[in-house]
């Protein structure tokens, strides 16, 4: 897992307490916007779940997860055209996955700074 932080440190100014706050944030935000993606998906809620990829992008770009956040920019747009559904699924389980390692390399990161 590649976390790269030198965006968020851009943005911060370098501010390792506003940066651990961030991540923070990000620790929380990226299992619940994940979850919602998959109760959407589920559901059948397609516009829901392209509205959750959108807000979960900037999140995942400002911490380095790159691959993350092309795999959302494609459930977005699939998503509102009402694409693929395999295909999203297949995106969604990826981004799951990429979320489950994540998080806790994102945790690990945040307590070096401490």
């Amino acid at each position: 897992m590649n976390i790269n932080l030198s965006y968020l440190e851009d943005i911060t100014g370098g501010d390792i307490s506003v940066i651990q706050e961030m991540l923070d944030l990000f620790i929380q935000d990226i299992p619940k916007h994940t979850g919602n993606m998959m109760a959407f998906f589920k559901e059948g809620n397609l516009e829901d779940l392209a509205k959750e990829a959108h807000m979960l992008k900037p999140t995942v770009q400002y911490v380095g997860l790159f691959q993350m956040h092309e795999d959302l920019k494609q459930i977005e747009t699939l998503a509102k055209n009402s694409g693929d559904r395999a295909k999203i699924g297949e995106l969604l389980d990826s981004v799951k996955a990429e979320a489950e390692v994540s998080v806790p390399a994102l945790k690990a990161k945040r307590d070096e700074l401490a």
